[in-house]
């Protein structure tokens, strides 16, 4: 159930559209978003907090993650929690390509980091493990044939208008990071009223069973997610929410095209679907 919590907020993280630069020190990333959200779980309202940063690292570079700790008394709870959540990618094109997806976590008493590596001159993709601080080492790897995407990476694309013109209905498929089977990332675009979209979100199995989900989010109509939630154990609700809305800034990606915040439309002709 605990990793369920990052695995959501992960979720609400990836989603997050790109936002305006916050200077961060000399000589360290360019912030471009950071925002804080409040993990609940039924009647406890307050279980974890959790960042979610995107930086610039440099020019046609940008690292996106998500941090943050249990609170209160569910601080017993921390050694359960995954420390962290990173992607970095690369524009290309008016796209992002994942280059490096990781994650920090704990399972049956160790500390566990894996490395997804997208090496595209060569063509494959490789799992990386470590243990208790140990040197990785290489799990698998796999041909890459086509393009394959971190939640972080696919909702800036979606955010970018890579995947084209969405409207409520629609269904998106998109490979997601093997295990080392194939898997896809199955958004379903729901309602949509002038106040607010609904969307979900499931990772299945190519052709076959659901892994993880379903994932609802609610999304303000220029695509920001303010909420996300789940089911746990059949009947809690486990959600996040954003307490800094203000946090949320308007400008983009820099160097990226931008879609009208107002119709969903640059004015020019949508990038192609992503296979």
């Amino acid at each position: 159930m605990m990793r369920a919590i990052w695995i959501l907020l992960l979720v609400l993280a990836a989603a997050l559209g790109p936002s305006g630069p916050v200077r961060a020190a000399a000589g360290s990333p360019t912030i471009l978003e950071d925002l804080q959200y409040q993990v609940s779980l039924g009647m406890w309202q307050d279980l974890a907090r959790v960042h979610l940063r995107l930086f610039r690292v440099e020019p046609g570079r940008f690292r996106a993650e998500v941090t943050g700790a249990a609170q209160g008394a569910w601080k017993i709870l921390n050694r359960w929690l995954p420390e962290r959540y990173e992607t970095e990618m690369a524009l290309e094109g008016g796209r992002l390509k994942p280059l490096v997806f990781r994650e920090v976590f704990e399972a049956q008493g160790q500390r566990i980091s894996k490395e997804y590596r997208f090496d595209y001159a060569g063509e494959v993709l490789e799992s990386w493990r470590g243990v208790d601080g140990r040197g990785p080492v290489r799990e698998w790897q796999i041909p890459l044939k086509e393009p394959v995407y971190d939640p972080f990476t696919l909702f800036y694309n979606v955010r970018l208008g890579a995947m084209g013109p969405l409207k409520p209905g629609q269904v998106l498929k998109v490979a997601a990071i093997p295990n080392p089977e194939p898997r896809e990332m199955v958004i379903n675009l729901g309602q949509k009223t002038r106040h607010s979209w609904k969307v979900m979100l499931s990772v299945k199995f190519k052709g076959g069973a659901e892994e993880y989900g379903p994932y609802f989010l609610l999304f303000t109509p220029q695509k920001v997610p303010q909420t996300a939630w789940m089911r746990v154990l059949g009947v809690a609700k486990l959600s996040g929410e954003l307490l800094n809305p203000q946090g949320i800034m308007k400008d983009g990606i820099p160097g990226a095209p931008q879609l009208s915040q107002q119709n969903g439309a640059s004015g020019k002709p949508p990038a192609p679907a992503l296979p």
